[in-house]
């Protein structure tokens, strides 16, 4: 399955069964360490923050890093059945083992996600082989509290905006239709938190089954490669995490390990698609490339 020299080579490799597509953006000379991108969300366009991925993919390719975006299970041309970022420990395995195959020079990946491809690579990257690192974009932690509270920072921030009430003494918000949308949401929390209760009184224990953000924690702490996290300022997702960080200090002192290192841009959004944002992120992963490449090499 080798992609020849150079450029950019669709390969297919197999994952419990099922064909998985992908892209591999090999370099002329590449370094020992590769990247996987992990795609965030359900069945989509490959507009938007697909997009954003193959810029990502052909920068660090011309930076020396080879590339392999792929689809895992259940999306775009891969085969099987999509279950989520939950799920996908398999087809993170058979995609690091396909970039491996077809850049024999990689002998090390890294696997970069954003959003809820962020979170699957916390829970699943310390049981794959040959993963030495992670490059997260806005972990997504939603929970009732951390979403609550991002929010409340989100408005409180609004109405320190004039961008705000010059809209409002416009008449451009409709009020009664804020409201009704609130007044549903809070239903909504209301039976989501009456649900959760239930169901811990059924199981006997506190709090049910074990959410994927304790899956996210338990699979951050086994992992024992360091870890670059970018944090957008302009992203409810990042404000939530934050909030999940301040709130729990099992979180708070995995995240200051000194394995981990955070970079923050203040003016980026969730997918980091404005241009200078983009080219920022793009230099970022290609600086922690390079600084796992020299460890590596003992340099």
């Amino acid at each position: 399955m080798s992609s020849g020299p150079g450029g950019e080579h669709p390969v297919v490799f197999p994952c419990e069964g099922e064909p998985l597509v992908g892209i591999v953006h090999q370099p002329n000379d590449p370094i020992d360490i590769g990247v996987v991108t992990i795609i965030a969300g359900g069945p989509q366009y490959r507009a938007g923050v697909g997009r954003g991925m193959v810029s990502t993919a052909r920068y660090l390719a011309e930076q020396g890093v080879a590339v392999l975006r792929f689809d895992y299970r259940g999306l775009g041309d891969s085969g099987g059945e999509f279950c989520g970022f939950e799920h996908i420990s398999e087809d993170l395995q058979a995609a690091v083992s396909a970039l491996r195959c077809a850049v024999p020079e990689v002998r090390k990946v890294v696997l970069w996600g954003g959003c809820d491809a962020a979170s699957g690579a916390m829970i699943h990257a310390w049981k794959l082989t040959d993963v030495m690192s992670m490059v997260l974009g806005n972990p997504w932690v939603t929970t009732h509290e951390t979403h609550s509270a991002a929010m409340k920072q989100h408005y409180l921030g609004r109405l320190r905006e004039m961008s705000f009430w010059r809209k409002v003494f416009r008449f451009e918000y409709n009020f009664a239709e804020y409201a009704a949308a609130a007044a549903h949401k809070l239903r909504e929390n209301l039976f989501a938190r009456a649900k959760r209760v239930v169901g811990s009184s059924s199981l006997g224990i506190a709090g049910g089954d074990q959410s994927f953000v304790d899956r996210m924690l338990e699979g951050f702490a086994r992992f024992e490669g360091p870890v670059l996290f970018l944090i957008s300022g302009q992203s409810v997702a990042s404000r939530e995490f934050d909030e999940l960080i301040k709130q729990d200090l099992r979180w708070r002192d995995l995240c200051s390990r000194s394995a981990s290192k955070r970079l923050d841009f203040p003016e980026a959004d969730q997918t980091f698609s404005d241009e200078r944002s983009r080219d920022c992120v793009n230099k970022a992963i290609v600086n922690w490339m390079q600084e796992l490449s020299s460890k590596t090499r003992g340099v």
